[in-house]
């Protein structure tokens, strides 16, 4: 392609694909991290269309099943923008904010509906990236920790990686993409292939079968009727998209039946008011058995990104999302020290 820059996904409708998704896929792209974090800010900024009630609480639309895989939109709420702007975000008094997500979630999901005994393993140790790096011959690293604390470029380059393969990327867009010869761009996708053949042989035939009966579903029975021109790379994804919305609505439903009402939900997290540690004991328990329900009984780890005592501001832990806030902070401060009188 002119530009040097690799074929970015588009919709079914043909149209260029602008979601978080497509974004981080590319995110081995110079640069694009940036514009991601620029475009969304501007756009939650410029339109302003966040539903503020008078009691100072942020409640967005859901829209469960409005999206091809299955996945909730949840329309104008902090979590549509970039991370930065979540900072907007504080604990209630009297009230413990947490945010709990599942661990990689679309890769455990993967892995398990594939029955990949490999890439399972990979997952149980900890970092599937790292795992990935390493079996692959891309570190002698021994200390997975020590690897992600040290290489977090390198980190970041696998973890979009890993999303391009799943994705079903060409070797060219790859190549582009990591800024490296085709003939590597094609090793590594080859080495992935081989390390994990069960979930390539899997994926495949997922894709075979929904292109022969026109359809394709999750595990719990949510359809995708295919068009007469199906966007394969839809097809490639469902699979762990779809199911990884299935673990979501199910353990939004068990937590609500427990009386643990969730505040919002993002896709593999959700966001939580809790009175005590008992009560996210039990949603981190209700979100591991719904991992486990959907995936045969392999179980996707759920983590705590956040936790934050009564008036705490959520930070994410992203640099880039703690610059974003400082520069949104920064700007405000420089507003609101003009005249008024100066400003019109």
């Amino acid at each position: 392609m002119r530009s040097g820059v690799p074929a970015w996904p588009r919709l079914d409708s043909g149209q260029l694909d602008t979601s978080g998704d497509a974004f981080r896929m590319m995110s081995f792209i110079s640069g694009i991290e940036r514009l991601h974090a620029l475009r969304d800010s501007l756009g939650v900024i410029v339109r302003a269309k966040l539903p503020i009630g008078r009691d100072g609480r942020n409640r967005p639309s859901l829209f469960p099943f409005c999206t091809a895989t299955g996945r909730n939109a949840h329309a104008k709420s902090l979590f549509n923008a970039h991370a930065g702007m979540r900072s907007f975000m504080v604990a209630p008094e009297n009230t413990t904010m947490v945010y709990l997500d599942w661990r990689a979630q679309e890769i455990g999901v993967a892995a398990a509906r594939s029955g990949d005994q490999a890439w399972m393993r990979a997952y149980r140790e900890g970092d599937v990236y790292y795992a990935f790096a390493r079996d692959a011959g891309l570190t002698r690293d021994p200390d997975q920790k020590h690897w992600k604390d040290t290489n977090k470029d390198q980190r970041q380059r696998m973890k979009s990686l890993t999303l391009a393969i799943n994705y079903g990327m060409s070797v060219p867009s790859l190549a582009k993409g990591i800024d490296r010869h085709p003939y590597i761009a094609s090793t590594l996708i080859e080495r992935h292939r081989r390390l994990y053949p069960r979930f390539w042989e899997w994926r495949e035939t997922q894709v075979e079968q929904a292109m022969l009966n026109r359809r394709i579903e999750s595990v719990f029975g949510w359809p995708l009727h295919l068009s007469t021109s199906p966007n394969k790379r839809t097809l490639y994804n469902f699979g762990a998209q779809a199911n990884g919305a299935e673990m979501l609505r199910l353990a939004t439903w068990r937590m609500c039946e427990a009386g643990i009402v969730p505040s919002m939900l993002v896709h593999d997290g959700i966001l939580l008011e809790v009175r005590d540690a008992e009560q996210i004991k039990t949603a981190i328990d209700i979100m591991r058995a719904a991992g486990r329900d959907v995936c045969a009984g392999f179980e996707i780890d759920v983590e705590i990104d956040q936790l934050l005592k009564p008036g705490q501001r959520y930070r994410d832990k992203r640099d880039l999302a703690r610059q974003m806030w400082d520069t949104i902070m920064d700007v405000l401060e420089t507003v609101r020290a003009v005249p008024r009188r100066a400003r019109s």
